[in-house]
């Protein structure tokens, strides 16, 4: 399975984001889209699935949830726009909720791309796709995942 995986548009849709991810078979959005129109366009090239985010107003905060749990191909994907420090939330997450750590977590918000591992759990953050922040480009991401793994993945500079 193929997936593309976006943040931080804020309302603005690169154009070559249809090129990116054609022939994706989802994509993810880990908030701060800004107006739906944003994921009708993303409709237009695969299925959507995505969180709001902070700056999320009423238009997408109403159709979208804070926070979204799926199962891709055997992998078990948690998303939400902001998760902090991610080691400070990996503790949390052993602490409290061992048994459920998924094998994925996709969020947004810091507008920096990271593709990391702690324990057996990927953070993933495909960047912003329209304000990057610390001098990264701005990004996107395609992953391959096949029998519950991560067989590929592609952080893509806009």
């Amino acid at each position: 399975m193929e997936i593309g995986i976006i943040s931080d548009t804020h309302n603005q849709l690169p154009e070559k984001i249809g090129q990116i991810f054609k022939g994706v078979d989802l994509i993810l959005h880990a908030g701060d889209i800004g107006y739906s129109h944003i994921l009708e366009s993303l409709s237009k090239i695969a299925s959507v699935e995505g969180v709001y985010g902070n700056t999320d107003l009423y238009t997408v905060s109403s159709i979208l949830p804070s926070r979204l749990t799926l199962n891709l191909e055997g992998m078990s994907v948690f998303m939400k726009h902001d998760i902090g420090n991610i080691k400070i939330y990996h503790a949390k997450l052993r602490s409290i909720h061992r048994e459920l750590i998924p094998d994925m977590i996709v969020f947004g918000h810091t507008h920096k791309p990271l593709f990391e591992k702690i324990q057996h759990t990927y953070y993933i953050n495909p960047g912003s796709a329209s304000k990057p922040r610390g001098g990264s480009p701005c990004s996107v991401m395609r992953l391959n995942i096949s029998a519950g793994m991560i067989t590929d993945h592609q952080l893509i500079p806009l």
